[in-house]
């Protein structure tokens, strides 16, 4: 009975993207919140909280805990640290002053990707979810790299923002791998959603480009 209590919880967060993708943009404040300053707060502070204010980091995030619960110890501890050191890299070079064209785009384009991945899981090789999950971490960590002000120290701010991804992370592959065992396919339900919100995502930004 212990398990079934955890089937609301990983259903919640298979469909939660579809409510936040229209609501929610990559790397920007929700609207109606475009006047708050987020960097006025200890950068510590603001670094926890940053991921949580777009929905394409923490479904990529989710989508890596996703592949993490799945893809047995090694494979899924594999991708997830390279999720993770891959937003490290991604952090400093932006801090540094690089960018990629289309950056929004291709940030939706790593969700879709890291879905889509979850969802046909048994056409993907550990290989393949590793590079997939290290791509998402390097967008990722670039564009908060890039948005970073040069007055906050890139070694807080960047511990605060891994933190939380990493706690993202482990919480999706924790409700991944204590679902019932009757439901061995909900993993790839929730690829598939995330896949369905990524796309969303990226459409919505092709044509505001």
């Amino acid at each position: 009975m212990g398990k079934r209590r955890f089937t609301p919880l990983l259903l919640r967060l298979a469909v939660l993207p579809l409510f936040a993708a229209g609501q929610a943009m990559a790397h920007h404040l929700p609207p109606g919140m475009e006047e708050v300053d987020e960097f006025a707060e200890p950068a510590f502070t603001a670094a926890l909280t940053h991921p949580l204010s777009g929905a394409d980091h923490w479904m990529a995030a989710v989508a890596v805990g996703l592949i993490a619960g799945s893809w047995g110890k090694k494979a899924g501890l594999a991708s997830a640290m390279m999720f993770l050191g891959g937003m490290a890299g991604g952090i400093t070079a932006g801090r540094l002053g690089f960018q990629m064209p289309l950056m929004e785009s291709a940030l939706a384009a790593s969700v879709l990707c890291l879905g889509a991945a979850v969802a046909g899981a048994q056409h993907v090789r550990a290989r393949t979810m590793a590079a997939l999950s290290a791509m998402a971490g390097i967008f990722h960590g670039t564009a908060h790299g890039v948005e970073m002000p040069a007055s906050i120290s890139s070694w807080t701010y960047g511990a605060g923002l891994i933190l939380t991804s990493a706690a993202i992370t482990a919480t999706a592959a924790f409700l991944t791998l204590t679902r019932p065992a009757s439901l061995p396919a909900l993993p790839r339900w929730a690829g598939a959603t995330l896949a369905a919100a990524g796309t969303w995502l990226l459409i919505t930004r092709l044509a505001a480009a």
